[in-house]
């Protein structure tokens, strides 16, 4: 009766794992511009191109006891200026909201979770932040969210 209790019970936690990666991948990727605090103007660029300067416009993180908590950064200005010899300067005017101010290294690889899906791209920022990541024309989205970490969301500016 034990053994099969403690099944159960890793059935049922296993279940809720998989019911919140779920629900995290069924969200939209962006708020709605009309929901922005503030407006952001937007430029095209490369499609799967990260070398830019793009504007952190929010942050979403899931608690457990209060759901899913979305914080709005489109009227301050943190910005992420990713450069073609593979550095990062990220400049900012809060404290704690994405990477700390300061110059990184970065690297777009495969498989950012160490998977074993070499079909999924992500970004690794300094020698350890590994972050799944979805670079569109005008925004991008980095994503820790299955590690239980946030996902952030950019708007490119230049």
């Amino acid at each position: 009766m034990v053994a099969q209790f403690g099944f159960f019970r890793k059935g049922i936690f296993a279940l809720m794992f998989l019911s919140m990666i779920l629900f995290g991948a069924c969200q939209e990727d962006a708020l709605p511009q009309g929901e922005l605090k503030c407006p952001v103007v937007a430029v095209d660029g490369q499609e799967d191109n990260v070398v830019g300067k793009w504007k952190m416009v929010w942050r979403r993180e899931i608690n457990f006891s209060t759901g899913i908590d979305t914080t709005d950064y489109s009227c301050d200005n943190i910005l992420y200026f990713f450069k073609p010899n593979g550095f990062l300067e990220v400049s900012s005017d809060v404290k704690e909201a994405g990477h700390s101010e300061g110059n990184y290294n970065y690297e777009l690889i495969w498989d950012p979770y160490n998977s074993g899906a070499a079909t999924f791209r992500g970004i690794k920022i300094g020698d350890f932040e590994r972050w799944a990541c979805s670079i569109k024309t005008t925004n991008m989205t980095l994503d820790t969210s299955p590690l239980d970490g946030p996902t952030l969301h950019f708007v490119r500016i230049e």
